[in-house]
């Protein structure tokens, strides 16, 4: 029987540094930051702000590291808890205000959501098509902003609907910034509900919504992967709610927002118990994957067959496979080993480690901290904005030290990497120097083997077991 009464929390057991001061810090630079990406202040500016965001994420965060006691959350946990999401939302309104001005992505979803909505097709239409020229008069600044205008859609159908959605709205940039913000905070309210339900101190959210990476990459850019991680964090809350189908079908819209999605899916279907539970689970997987597509393959559009049709969803994805290079780090001894067999390698080695994962019975969303995390270190392009899949779910696992120091330094040091910008003449390919690179990821495993040898304070040894001697 029920007693009524609050569930058990994980808090600190001594406070550290005060909530407000980490906050205002927290603020005060992040306008600093928001304000010198607009103006162009330069790498060193930006640099610099970056990581002096991680002093207020510091205060907060490290007073909780291994002094954790089971307690009812408190009046004063739960203002501390609302100091934490006031300084991130008015953090956020600091880059919601600006253009996006560190990438054009966004520009690409923007002026491919008025395709969709124009009638048009995206991933048979590329940005130069002469059948578009009506749209790109009406919308000449979005237009002007696209890159790689002969390519076609790199992003799967329920980011083309989200984005027609958003754009039937409001063409402006700001527009489509507030409405993945709002996914974002259903990110957050996840992550919430499964820091709880990991009786976890909810302050850890801290270090995704403090993270001036995320700061930069969503609100300041508009990147697409939040509503893609978003949607997995729903589909993990779900699941831990005793909602498998529910989860089961979200993680299939999160995979149709980005491919990368689709990983977690098998770990969180074997988490369903019962054959026939689990048979539900993957039927509405397989539903929330059909509907998406089924607006994109009506009449007209399937003259030369649905595996055709298929081909032309993945035509820039492969293309982007094949080619794209940026900031890479163990792709760089791979291709030094392997050749022209590096690329190839990637996905078989992301496939072996998937296989550990399902062998080692890993729980779905520390696999999926592992694969999106391996993915990024393999990749031969490495964007920051792809830690956004890393983040959340890594901060999910603190006791592995390792990933979860790891992770956060990754998204400290991962500012290195947009030195081309700043640095690169207009029209010319960025590269980030081999130096540059070694200095972005060689604290990152430094960070991870530390943390895995460092013992917190309260942090009980392991027995040690006797054996028999005769």
């Amino acid at each position: 029987m029920r007693s009524g009464r609050a569930p058990a929390v994980l808090v600190p057991r001594r406070g550290g540094a005060a909530a407000a001061v980490p906050a205002a810090l927290h603020v005060l630079l992040a306008g600093g930051l928001a304000a010198a990406i607009a103006s162009g202040a330069g790498f060193a500016w930006h640099a610099a702000l970056h990581a002096a965001l991680f002093v207020p994420l510091a205060l907060l965060l490290l007073p909780l590291l291994g002094r954790f006691r089971a307690e009812r959350a408190s009046a004063a946990g739960r203002r501390r808890l609302l100091l934490v999401l006031t300084a991130a939302a008015i953090a956020r309104g600091f880059f919601l205000v600006g253009p996006p001005v560190l990438s054009d992505d966004l520009y690409r979803v923007i002026w491919e959501g008025r395709v969709v909505a124009a009638g048009g097709d995206p991933w048979a239409q590329p940005p130069d098509d002469p059948g578009l020229a009506a749209l790109a008069a009406e919308h000449p600044e979005v237009h002007r902003r696209v890159g790689y205008w002969k390519l076609p859609a790199i992003y799967p159908p329920a980011s083309q609907l989200f984005a027609a959605a958003v754009t039937g709205v409001s063409t402006d940039p700001r527009a489509m910034k507030a409405a993945l913000l709002l996914a974002e905070a259903l990110l957050a309210g996840a992550l919430l509900c499964l820091l709880r339900s990991r009786r976890l101190p909810p302050l850890l959210v801290a270090g995704y919504l403090w993270n001036p990476l995320v700061l930069v990459e969503v609100a300041g850019s508009g990147h697409l992967d939040v509503l893609g991680a978003a949607f997995l964090a729903l589909a993990f809350a779900a699941l831990g709610r005793g909602r498998p189908v529910l989860g089961s079908a979200l993680a299939g819209v999160s995979g149709m927002v980005k491919f990368a999605g689709f990983a977690a899916l098998p770990f969180l279907v074997r988490g369903v118990s019962g054959g026939r539970r689990k048979a539900a689970a993957l039927l509405a997987a397989a539903a929330a994957v059909l509907l998406p597509l089924l607006p994109f393959l009506g009449p007209g559009r399937l003259e030369e067959g649905i595996p055709a049709r298929l081909a032309e969803f993945g035509f820039s994805l492969f293309h982007y496979a094949r080619h794209w290079r940026f900031n890479e780090s163990l792709f760089t001894a791979l291709e030094a080993f392997g050749g022209s067999l590096a690329r190839p390698a990637v996905p078989v080695l992301l496939l072996l480690l998937g296989l550990y994962c399902w062998f080692r019975r890993t729980p779905a969303m520390l696999a999926t901290a592992l694969l999106a995390g391996g993915a990024f270190l393999l990749a031969p392009a490495a964007h920051p904005w792809y830690l956004l899949w890393v983040l959340p779910f890594a901060l999910l696992h603190p006791e592995r030290r390792g990933l979860f120091a790891g992770c956060l330094a990754m998204t400290l040091t991962a500012v290195l990497g947009y030195q081309p910008f700043w640095t690169t003449p207009v029209g010319e390919p960025w590269t980030v120097p081999l130096g540059l690179r070694l200095a972005e990821y060689l604290p990152v495993a430094a960070a991870a083997l530390l943390a895995c040898r460092f013992r917190f304070p309260q942090e009980p040894r392991k027995a040690r077991v006797s054996r028999p001697t005769g």
